[in-house]
C-alpha cells in the first residue's frame, strides 16, 4: 500500500483556506478539480514520495506543485513509514513570507 500520510494541523488549515479562496472567486467545477488533483497527487506520493523537489530549508521535507497556483509542503518519515504533510502553500506569494 505505501506509507499512511497523516495531516498536521497547519495542512489542514491551509487545504481549508484553499478551498475557501475557490469558493469565493471560482465554480463547483474548479473546487471539485481541485479536490481531484489533491486526491491525485497524495496516491502519486504514496508510491513516489521522493519524486518531488527537496526543500533547501527543512530536512527530509518537499516540496511538489499541485495546481500552478498551489503547492504541497510534506516531510518524509521512512523510520516510521509515514509522509506528514505540512501545509498547502500560495505559489503566488513571496517565498520569503511562507512560513512552514
Amino acid at each position: 500500500m505505501g506509507p499512511e500520510i497523516v495531516w498536521t494541523k497547519k495542512a489542514i488549515k491551509t487545504f481549508d483556506n484553499r478551498i475557501a479562496y475557490l469558493e469565493e472567486h471560482w465554480t463547483e467545477k474548479e473546487i471539485r478539480n481541485f479536490i481531484a488533483r489533491v486526491s491525485e497527487y497524495l496516491t502519486t506520493l504514496r508510491t513516489q514520495p521522493l519524486m518531488f523537489r527537496k526543500s533547501t530549508r527543512l530536512k527530509h521535507t518537499h516540496i511538489g506543485v499541485i495546481i500552478k497556483q498551489v503547492s504541497l509542503v510534506y516531510r518524509v518519515k521512512p523510520k516510521s513509514n509515514t509522509i506528514e504533510l505540512i501545509a498547502f502553500i500560495d505559489n503566488r506569494q513571496n517565498p520569503q513570507r511562507q512560513n512552514y
